[in-house]
C-alpha cells in the first residue's frame, strides 16, 4: 500500500509539471465543397481535424516507470538484507571466513551487471520498443531473486541475485526516461527526478516488510549475527520479495508506451499490439521532438566531457553508495546503534528521505537552477556529512540524520547526471548515458575495496575521511573542467 501511494502521488505531482506540455485544442468548423459540377448537389466534407494528443498515457508511463524503479531500487534494501544472511553464503568459502563478510560485495555487483545490462536497454528498445524491452527486464528481476531463494553457496548467489537480476535493472532502466522523455520533452529533469524516486523509494516498504517477515520478534544480533531461528527464513523471505517485485516490474512495463508523435514501427512490437491502420484525417499536435543526433554516440562517449562526467561521478558516488551498503553492519557493531528495529528504521527513512526525496529534489531543481550550482552545493553537502559522520554516530538521532543526508546526496546524484547527460549529449543521450553509467559501477566497487583497505589502518574514521574528500575531487572537476 506504501508504494502504491507513493505511485499516486509522483504521478500528481507530475501531473501539474507536465500539463503545460499539451496544446489547446481549437475545432475547426466543417467547411462547405461541391461534390459535383451540379450546384444543388453540395456535401460535407470536413477538413483535416487537428487532435491534440491526450497526455494521459504520457501520466501513466510516468507512473509506470515510478513503480518499475520501485522494483530496481529494491537493490539498496541489500544494507538491511545482508545482515539475515545464513552463514554459509557470507563468504565465497562454505564453511566461512573472517574479517567484512565478502557477500557485503552483493550490491556492487549489482550495479555493475546493471552497468553491463544499461547499453543492452536502447539497443533492445529500437527492435522491441519501450513495453516488451521493459518487461524482459522486469522478468529478468523477478527471476533473479526467486532463484536466489535456493543458493547453496555465495557465488551461486551472486550469479542470480546480482548478475541476473542486475541485468534486468539494467536492460529496463532507462525505459521509462526513454518514454517520459518523449512525451513531456522540456520536463526531462522534472520526469526523470519523479521516476528514480521510485527507486530511491522502494527500501522504504521493502525494508520493514523483510524486517517483518524474517525478525518478527526483534531479535537483536549478538556480535554481528543473527541466531538460526532467524536465517533460516531467509529462503521464504526472498521468494515472498521476489514476488511483490515481479508485480510492479510487469506493472510497470505495461504501462510503458510512446506517444504518437514519436511513434515507430518495431519489427518485433507490431507482432503483440495493435497499431492504427491509418490516421490519414488526423494531424497530431504535440511538442517537438527531439532534433537527431548530429554525431555518432560513440564520438560523445570518446570526448573529453564524457571524460570528466564519468570521473565527477565516481568521485561523487562513492560515499553514499558506501554507506547504503554498509550502514547496517556499521551500527551493529555500535553499543549505542545495535538494535535491528531501530537500525532497519533508519533505511526505511534513508530511503523515503534520502534517496527517493533527493532524486525528485535534485533533478527536480536541475531545470530550474542548472546542473552546476546544485552539483557544488551536493558535493558539499557530502564533504561535510561523511567528515562528520563518526562523531553523529554517537547518538541514535544524529546517526540517522547523518545517514539519511547521506542517501539523500546519493539519490541526488543519480538524478542529476541522467538529465545532464541527455541536456549535453541531446539525441545521443540514452546511448552515452549507458556508458557513463560504468562510473556509478565503479565507484561500487571502489567503495568496498577503500573500506577494507582502510579499516586496517586507521578503522572507521579514515576510511570516512578517505570518501569525504573524494567528494571535494567531484566539486573541483564539475567547477574547473565541466
Amino acid at each position: 500500500m506504501v508504494a502504491l501511494r507513493l505511485c499516486f502521488m509522483v504521478a500528481s505531482l507530475l501531473a501539474y509539471a507536465g500539463a503545460e506540455q499539451v496544446p489547446a485544442v481549437r475545432a475547426r468548423r466543417p467547411q462547405l465543397s461541391r461534390a459535383g459540377p451540379t450546384p444543388s448537389l453540395v456535401a460535407l466534407k470536413p477538413a483535416d481535424e487537428v487532435v491534440a494528443e491526450s497526455p494521459v498515457k504520457g501520466y501513466g508511463a510516468v507512473l509506470g516507470g515510478v513503480m518499475l524503479h520501485l522494483a530496481c531500487g529494491s537493490m539498496y534494501c541489500w544494507g538491511n538484507l545482508v545482515s539475515y544472511l545464513p552463514a554459509h553464503l557470507k563468504y565465497w568459502s562454505p564453511s566461512g571466513g573472517s574479517g567484512p563478510p565478502d557477500a557485503s560485495l552483493v550490491l556492487a555487483f549489482i550495479i555493475v551487471s546493471q552497468m553491463m545490462g544499461m547499453p543492452l536497454g536502447p539497443i533492445l528498445e529500437g527492435f522491441l520498443g519501450p513495453r516488451l524491452t521493459a518487461l524482459l527486464g522486469g522478468a529478468m528481476m523477478g527471476a533473479g531473486v526467486l532463484l536466489a531463494s535456493s543458493a547453496t553457496t555465495l557465488l551461486q548467489f551472486v550469479m542470480s541475485y546480482s548478475l541476473l537480476f542486475g541485468l534486468g535493472v539494467g536492460i529496463a532502466y532507462q525505459m521509462p526516461f526513454i518514454t517520459g522523455g518523449r512525451w513531456f520533452p522540456t520536463k526531462k529533469g522534472t520526469v526523470q527526478g519523479a521516476i528514480v524516486t521510485g527507486m530511491g523509494a522502494s527500501a522504504f516498504p521493502f525494508n520493514m516488510l523483510a524486517t517483518r517477515i524474517v525478525n518478527p520478534e526483534g531479535i537483536d544480533a549478538v556480535g554481528g549475527a543473527f541466531p538460526a531461528e532467524i536465517t533460516s527464513r531467509w529462503p521464504g523471505l526472498l521468494r515472498t520479495l521476489g514476488l511483490c517485485y515481479t508485480v510492479l516490474a510487469v506493472s510497470g512495463a505495461l504501462l510503458q508506451t510512446n506517444p504518437a508523435s514519436a511513434a515507430k514501427k518495431y519489427p518485433v512490437f507490431e507482432l503483440f499490439s495493435r497499431q492504427p491502420k491509418t490516421m490519414k484525417k488526423q494531424q497530431v499536435v504535440a511538442a517537438p521532438a527531439a532534433p537527431a543526433a548530429s554525431r555518432s554516440a560513440m564520438a560523445d562517449v570518446c570526448s573529453s566531457k564524457f571524460l570528466v562526467l564519468w570521473l565527477m561521478i565516481v568521485n561523487s558516488a562513492v560515499s553514499g553508495l558506501n554507506i547504503a551498503s554498509s550502514y547496517k553492519t556499521y551500527g551493529t557493531k555500535q553499543p549505542a546503534l545495535n538494535s535491528d528495529a531501530f537500525l532497519s528504521l533508519v533505511g526505511s527513512l534513508s530511503s523515503i528521505g534520502g534517496n527517493a526525496a533527493g532524486r525528485f529534489f535534485w533533478g527536480s531543481l536541475s531545470d530550474k537552477l542548472g546542473f552546476k550550482k546544485l552539483f557544488t552545493a551536493l558535493t558539499a553537502l557530502q564533504l561535510i556529512t561523511m567528515l562528520s559522520y563518526r562523531y553523529l554516530a554517537a547518538s541514535r538521532p544524529t546517526f540517522t540524520l547523518a545517514t539519511v543526508l547521506m542517501l539523500f546526496c546519493m539519490g541526488g546524484n543519480f538524478a542529476m547526471f541522467p538529465a545532464q547527460t541527455f541536456r549535453i549529449f541531446g539525441a545521443n543521450g540514452p546511448k552515452v548515458y549507458s556508458f557513463l553509467f560504468t562510473g556509478f559501477g565503479t565507484a561500487a566497487l571502489l567503495g568496498p575495496v577503500i573500506s577494507s583497505r582502510l579499516l586496517s589502518k586507521g578503522g572507521y574514521p579514515l576510511v570516512f575521511n578517505t570518501l569525504g574528500l573524494l567528494s571535494l575531487i567531484s566539486m573541483a572537476l564539475c567547477n574547473l573542467a565541466l
